[in-house]
């Protein structure tokens, strides 16, 4: 879902600087991208990566080809994280300051379980997108907190904790972020009374990306994810 609203986000200015330039083929490179993230966001992978094979053939180097193009390798039904990486770092070639590309290289460390190297990537996102609108900025200081406390790091979650979220947001992180030091700690009665406590406050579509983030790592079921890749 938190992908979804990035690679939307990126779309929308992409379009909107399209129609600026009054320029048609990009317009219709937008367009099919946008119907290629349909097909992605209904399960259709193929369809999808056939679709952007065509937006391929109208603009090879928009760097939002190789970026939607690694969030279907990253997706767990069609996980292949050497694909997705390698075309992450393509778009960040393509368009260097672009942040959606670089969260979804953060991520491919995350499902990695490479905590070390997800905690910093989370971090450099943070120092060099500071204003970033708080649901995304929420999202990723949670990511971050998680990466913590699978490395043991408990004070320092603790912290991320006080620090950053509070029972009056707007988001979930807080009840997450509560959540996740307990599963870390093995309470997991605790962690699913915060769950609970989220569900009663928050709307499913509100809730969805920070349970996926903790089914990741692999404190909540899912029978959809893939087994952990060895290294």
């Amino acid at each position: 879902m938190f992908a979804r609203f990035l690679i939307a986000l990126s779309l929308a200015a992409a379009a909107m600087l399209a129609a600026q330039q009054g320029s048609a083929p990009p317009r219709e490179v937008i367009a099919k991208l946008m119907e290629a993230q349909d097909l992605k966001n209904a399960g259709k992978f193929t369809d999808a990566l056939e679709k952007l094979d065509e937006v391929e053939a109208l603009a090879p180097d928009t760097p939002h080809l190789p970026n939607l193009r690694g969030t279907i390798y990253l997706a767990p039904q069609l996980r292949d994280l050497d694909k997705a990486e390698e075309l992450f770092t393509r778009a960040i070639e393509l368009n260097p300051g672009d942040y959606i590309p670089r969260f979804h290289l953060a991520e491919v460390s995350y499902v990695r379980h490479d905590w070390q190297a997800a905690r910093a990537a989370f971090q450099k996102l943070l120092d060099d997108y500071p204003k970033t609108p708080m649901a995304i900025r929420h999202m990723v200081v949670f990511k971050r907190l998680v990466c913590e406390v699978k490395l043991d790091r408990f004070d320092e979650a603790e912290k991320t904790l006080k620090e950053h979220f509070t029972f009056m947001d707007d988001t979930a992180a807080y009840y997450y972020g509560h959540a996740a030091i307990a599963f870390g700690r093995r309470d997991e009665a605790k962690a699913k009374e915060w769950i609970g406590r989220a569900e009663g406050i928050f709307k499913k579509e509100d809730r969805s990306t920070y349970e996926d983030t903790l089914m990741e790592a692999r404190w909540l079921p899912n029978i959809g994810l893939p087994p952990l890749e060895k290294r």
